[in-house]
């Protein structure tokens, strides 16, 4: 053996053809040696004999079926003999899958495998195996340009995003970096601002100089509220190009921060002139109303809407801005008129349609000095404070609003309870939010939302399942196509036990709410109790394409998963072969993984 080894081309040598006759002797002697056959084919393959080479090829993989060098050196020489006739090509596809199974980390096998599944037009297969050596090398270029090209003919989301990323990773191309911009608005649309984060903050790097790449990594996450990294970005496409755009989104971040008299500042020049687009003329005057309200300054917000001009997708957001300042100025009988003036003009808003509820003697002036319509007016203007304070993330004041709302009378309305029973939740005080949503339910115990909201509570606080349960399904049955209570329903059935309900019910859910991270998680934790791992892990990759709190502790779990998934697969590779038993191409997910 060591004598013909010597003479093979890989040994050193210069004669294959008298190695592969010192191996035939060596075979005559120890026919079943694994070993022997492999070197045998080595040296015919060496020899320019690929046909005569195949059968001890094959014989050494039967008898050694764990030997990945044996599998290797099959399914690179079904590729070289399929080179000179194509209709071997499906054969070499199927040798060269169990060989990357075997040899992993050898990337000549994936390039082969990739150039034989394009010769048999499996696209599919093809991404698969450019998309694994371009990890194998990064620097690779061509690697993820054949797998870019796959990718977007089978339309496979996922494997466009890695190619793309990794082409504009170093110097791209400008087509690369056209197709980056393509699928980060594709990422917009579909609602994975993770993905589109990640897709504009390369395009920023690669071209800094663009104010537009800024501004769009800046609208993600003033979006997804990480609002002190939005005013870092947005002060980039400021540097670079100042518009009143940037200025107005600049104040909303740091309204959102509570940093409201910076926001006043930057947005007073604005509110005083007429501004483009149309958008920001109807919008910068609000917030800077906002600004001036939250901040208790009552005649300057007065002064500012008497000089407005009319404007009629805002008149009636100014209007209640106006009755509200008047009440927090303690000016009654105007802010009366302010009221019934709203009542009439803009009813379907609804701060004046819940106005509109209120007795007909608490809106008639001769009662202004009287302490309930005071009282009612009060409690309308903190309810109302408390729903700008939710929309600035300001828990804390929106629940003190909401509180002294609640000292006013004990008439309360549905929304409002409900509003305080997240304020609490969002402070941490949750048996305080629970009590909230259960003087909701006393109220009005068939609305699908308090159904939804107290069962969803119930569960996370692992009180009562049964009843979660029956909340959640009678909120399902009444909203059957909402897909966060069908979501609530499903993760009811999984904390029940109910794990093949779950699975149908989440799935459900899935269809209904595509781009819910929650949802994902939630079927992805129900996959893994079921075994269900590689499609789990996809669940928990979907998740990922979003912007939520638990992100990262959701990335540490699939990173967890696709070890779990890998040691097994390794397990079931180095099983004892069953002999009555060939060898099986392990399914497309599997193989992937």
């Amino acid at each position: 053996m060591l004598q013909a080894r010597a003479l093979q081309l890989r040994g050193g040598g210069n004669d294959p053809a008298a190695a592969a006759a010192l191996y035939r002797r060596v075979l005559a002697l120890v026919p079943g040696s694994a070993e022997a056959h492999l070197r045998l084919s080595e040296a015919l393959q060496e020899a320019q004999d690929p046909e005569g080479a195949l059968v001890p090829a094959r014989k050494a993989v039967a008898l050694a079926p764990q030997s990945a060098e044996a599998q290797a050196h099959l399914g690179l020489l079904q590729y070289q003999r399929a080179q000179k006739d194509a209709a071997l090509a499906p054969e070499a596809v199927k040798e060269l899958r169990l060989a990357t199974q075997r040899l992993p980390q050898d990337p000549e096998l994936w390039a082969r495998l990739g150039e034989m599944s394009e010769q048999v037009k499996d696209n599919a297969g093809a991404l698969r195996a450019w998309l694994r050596l371009g990890r194998l090398r990064p620097g690779f270029s061509p690697a993820w340009e054949r797998a870019l090209i796959h990718a977007r003919a089978t339309q496979d989301y996922e494997g466009k995003r890695e190619a793309l990323l990794a082409l504009n990773a170093r110097n791209p191309e400008d087509r690369h970096l056209r197709f980056l911009e393509e699928l980060a608005r594709e990422q917009i649309k579909s609602g994975y601002l993770a993905h589109a984060e990640e897709s504009f903050l390369l395009l920023a790097r690669q071209l800094p100089q663009e104010a537009g790449l800024w501004e769009n990594v800046s609208l993600i996450r003033l979006q997804t509220a990480r609002f002190a990294e939005s005013l870092e970005t947005l002060a980039k496409a400021e540097a670079l190009k100042p518009s009143p755009t940037l200025t107005f989104h600049t104040a909303r971040a740091l309204m959102n921060l509570g940093r409201f008299e910076e926001a006043e500042r930057r947005l007073q020049p604005l509110a005083h002139r007429e501004v483009e687009p149309e958008w920001i003329a109807d919008g910068v005057p609000m917030l800077y109303a906002e600004s001036l309200l939250l901040q208790g300054k009552g005649k300057a917000l007065l002064a500012f809407l008497k000089d407005r001009r009319p404007r009629p997708r805002t008149d009636g957001e100014a209007q209640v801005f106006k009755t509200q300042a008047l009440i927090s100025l303690n000016d009654w009988k105007s802010a009366l008129e302010a009221l019934k003036e709203g009542i009439t003009r803009h009813p379907k808003i609804p701060f004046f349609r819940q106005a509109a509820k209120l007795p007909s003697r608490d809106l008639e002036y001769r009662f202004f000095s009287r302490k309930e319509t005071r009282a009612a007016l009060e409690q309308l203007h903190l309810e109302g404070m408390a729903a700008l304070w939710q929309e600035f993330q300001r828990w804390d004041k929106c629940l003190e609003a909401l509180e002294r709302a609640h000292s006013l009378s004990s008439a309360r309305s549905v929304d409002m309870l409900i509003l305080q029973s997240q304020a609490y939740d969002q402070v941490g005080r949750h048996a305080e939010s629970l009590k909230m949503l259960r003087q909701a339910q006393a109220l009005e115990p068939d609305n699908p939302l308090v159904q939804n909201n107290l069962g969803y509570l119930l569960l996370e606080q692992d009180l009562d399942l049964e009843e979660a349960a029956a909340l959640i399904e009678a909120s399902a049955k009444a909203t059957p196509d909402n897909g966060n209570v069908v979501d609530s329903l499903g993760w009811a059935q999984f904390k029940l036990g109910r794990i093949a309900e779950a699975e149908a019910t989440l799935r459900r859910a899935a269809e209904l709410s595509p781009f819910s991270p929650e949802v994902r998680k939630h079927l992805g934790e129900v996959l893994v109790k079921q075994g269900k791992l590689a499609e789990a892990a996809e669940q928990w990759d979907r998740a990922l394409a979003f912007v939520f709190p638990e992100r990262a502790a959701l990335e540490k779990r699939l990173g967890d998963l696709r070890v779990r998934i890998a040691k097994e697969q390794a397990a079931k590779l180095d099983a004892p072969a069953q002999p009555a038993t060939p060898a099986a191409v392990p399914d497309d997910d599997e193989e992937d993984q």
